[in-house]
């Protein structure tokens, strides 16, 4: 009787797992989970008074003086701490930092990358910038033990960083400009341990146990993943094919017939429901994407025998199904990806990742893998220096969901006016700034420094640039060149460089070496230092560069506006100040003018009742002169300053001045959007 139950009971199960909508419905309720979480904000502590915090360590990057510490109790936290005498500590050791414990800064210029939201991902939500620690004890746990014996034989290594990123999947100790140059060629998920990886491992396991049976090998592999998983603290691209290679062996093992693509289902759900937050996660989208994409389309490339020929469909179809998430994340594409993936998969999968494991056995291989390395670097980065880049505006959640459902419905249905739709889509988003023209106005957080940018229809302005000397930080790389490419923009069409000081010229190098830029506006005072090592550049460029005399008028696409700069032996009272209109909203950026500038523009022009202040000198009290304030009688009042910067800028005196407009600090509320649409301005904020 129980075995008749049993049999009834198993036939009633197997029917249900395959039946295919239970798959969909569970993969739908996370997603609806996902919106629902993410769409509650998560409730912060007070952390004023939090002064010390204990935990085991779990992660340690020590890169130059930094350490940079993940410790685990009630919370997960990241340490920051900067050394001068060296600490030795390990995994599993248990510590107590001294400092201040923070809520992760958020991004404060649109579409970049928030460094909160990247925490969420890894389960933290707290740092601390630790001004001391103390260990309390040693590692006493064996699985710690086996970390930290991997990362001491890690470390010994001539090529530690590879072995770093292949074996323990963690590229933080990768060549930054390397790193770059592989983003740049878009291959940069070679060097996150995923699929490819698990597979090749599990191919070893099963061949050493190639002698029992089938449950037991896939038993011990399953084990092994399980210790993996451990061994690279579940990094999500792993855990993603890990957990499919462990449910898989259960489908096998136990009959189930299970379709590969509902097993996807099934483990992407459940890591979403674990960590909603690792939607945030461009790995575990890409890892899910792509093998959903290969499982989709398996039938189409395993028709071919021919391996090259397999390897460039896989490629070309990863490629498509990845177009989305890159240029959501990373605003770009590269038009060659499919055809570098054609000698970088095979020279990484082959040789340099089986060769990395045969180093960390052997050391005595480094050598050979050294010259491998040195090879795939030095081609990444030749090629890399050829722009073959397509930049995309940033799409909307809603337009990437349309573009998968298309793909999806194309792979399935295969008819041709599915892929049309999906190319006239592309090329109208390509083209999205010239078919949906906008007019808008965005002062960018660029710390302690001044830049904003103007763009009507497909006219680009940008006044100034920004600048700082912060150590092993671009400011262009990190934040105005990410930005532009995110709004679509391709070239500059005008550049105004107020005058010379580098916190409003310093990024216009980097700029100029990476965008088209039209023509380059100096103002009228004597050219300095930084000005003069641009002027080389844009010669030696062939870029129209000129001086913005005064009265000069410019009308670019719905902006016009006049240059109304002074010529002074100081620097700041010779800025360039620009006086303009768009609709019936006008604007006045006054660079770093002095009252000495103010004084003179008040008894030359007759300028009242501004709508937008770009506030001069970030707030200084050199500027912005009561008189001054009260004639121009600005609406809102943009001040861009650096957060506790060391000025102290931007002063009371200049905040009582203000006092009756409406004031838009950029360390207090981010980068700032001005949108012009039906002839009103909509003003959005960016809040760190």
């Amino acid at each position: 009787m129980l075995k008749e139950l049993e049999k009834v009971f198993t036939l009633i199960l197997r029917k249900i797992l395959l039946c295919n909508y239970i798959y969909y419905f569970l993969f739908l309720f996370s997603l609806i989970y996902i919106l629902f979480f993410l769409n509650n904000k998560y409730e912060y502590l007070d952390c004023s008074n939090i002064k010390t915090y204990t935990g085991i360590i779990t992660d340690i990057f020590i890169n130059n003086d930094k350490m940079e510490i993940i410790i685990e109790d009630d919370l997960k936290i990241k340490v920051n701490y900067y050394y001068e005498e060296y600490i030795n500590l390990n995994l599993g050791d248990k510590i107590i930092v001294y400092g201040e414990l923070l809520i992760p800064s958020n991004n404060t210029n649109p579409n970049l990358f928030s460094y909160r939201s990247f925490l969420k991902s890894k389960d933290i939500f707290y740092i601390f910038n630790a001004d001391n620690i103390k260990k309390i004890s040693n590692n006493n746990n064996i699985f710690y033990s086996i970390k930290n014996l991997f990362r001491e034989m890690i470390s010994k290594n001539k090529v530690s960083n590879y072995l770093y990123t292949f074996i323990l999947g963690d590229n933080r100790y990768l060549d930054s400009d390397v790193k770059s140059s592989y983003q740049e060629l878009g291959i940069s998920h070679l060097f996150s341990v995923s699929g490819m990886h698990i597979s090749i491992f599990t191919n070893i396991i099963l061949f050493i146990f190639k002698k029992n049976s089938e449950n037991k090998r896939l038993f011990f592999c399953s084990i092994f993943i399980l210790f993996y998983m451990f061994l690279v603290n579940y990094c999500p691209s792993v855990l993603r094919s890990g957990l499919f290679f462990i449910l898989n062996s259960l489908n096998i093992i136990f009959y189930l017939n299970i379709k590969p693509i509902n097993i996807l289902l099934i483990v992407v759900s459940l890591i979403i429901l674990d960590n909603p937050f690792i939607v945030y996660n461009t790995g575990f989208l890409y890892s899910c994407v792509i093998t959903g994409s290969l499982i989709l389309s398996s039938s189409i490339i395993n028709k071919y025998d021919n391996y090259f020929i397999k390897l460039f469909l896989t490629s070309f179809i990863a490629f498509l199904f990845s177009f989305s998430i890159s240029i959501y994340s990373y605003y770009q594409i590269n038009i060659f990806t499919i055809f570098y993936n054609l000698f970088f998969v095979p020279l990484i999968s082959i040789v340099i990742f089986p060769l990395s494991l045969f180093c960390f056995l052997f050391p005595f291989f480094s050598n050979l893998l050294e010259i491998f390395i040195y090879l795939l670097e030095n081609i990444s980065l030749f090629l890399s220096k050829f722009n073959t880049n397509i930049i995309f505006i940033k799409p909307s959640i809603f337009l990437c969901v349309i573009y998968y459902l298309l793909l999806i419905l194309l792979f399935k249905f295969k008819k041709k006016f599915l892929f049309v739709i999906l190319l006239i889509i592309i090329v109208i988003h390509y083209n999205y700034n010239i078919v949906f023209p906008s007019n808008y106005i965005l002062m960018i957080d660029v710390g302690q420094g001044d830049s904003i940018l103007l763009h009507s229809s497909k006219y680009n302005i940008l006044v100034d640039t920004g600048g700082n000397s912060y150590r092993n930080y671009s400011l262009s790389n990190n934040t105005l060149i990410p930005l532009f490419r995110s709004l679509g923009i391709r070239k500059i069409d005008y550049l105004f460089l107020s005058h010379g000081d580098y916190d409003h010229v310093g990024e216009a190098i980097n700029l100029v070496n990476n965008f088209k830029v039209n023509h380059v506006y100096f103002n009228e005072g004597e050219f300095v230092g930084n000005e003069i090592k641009i002027i080389d550049l844009l010669e030696k460029k062939n870029i129209d560069y000129s001086v913005s005399y005064e009265g000069k008028y410019y009308m670019v696409g719905d902006f016009s506006f006049y240059s109304l700069g002074t010529k002074s032996s100081d620097e700041n009272a010779s800025s360039m100040i620009l006086y303009g209109f768009i609709d019936d909203h006008s604007f006045l950026f006054t660079g770093d003018a002095s009252y000495e500038s103010e004084r003179r523009l008040l008894s030359k022009y007759n300028i009242s009742n501004i709508d937008i202040l770009k506030v001069g000198h970030h707030g200084s009290n050199t500027s912005s002169s009561k008189e001054f304030v009260e004639k121009i009688n600005p609406k809102y009042a943009l001040i861009s300053v650096g957060e506790n910067n060391k000025f102290k800028h931007p002063s009371e005196e200049v905040l009582n001045n203000l006092n009756d407009s409406i004031i838009y600090r950029t360390d207090l509320d981010g980068g700032v959007l001005i949108q012009l649409k039906n002839n009103k301005l909509d003003i959005k904020t960016y809040k760190p």
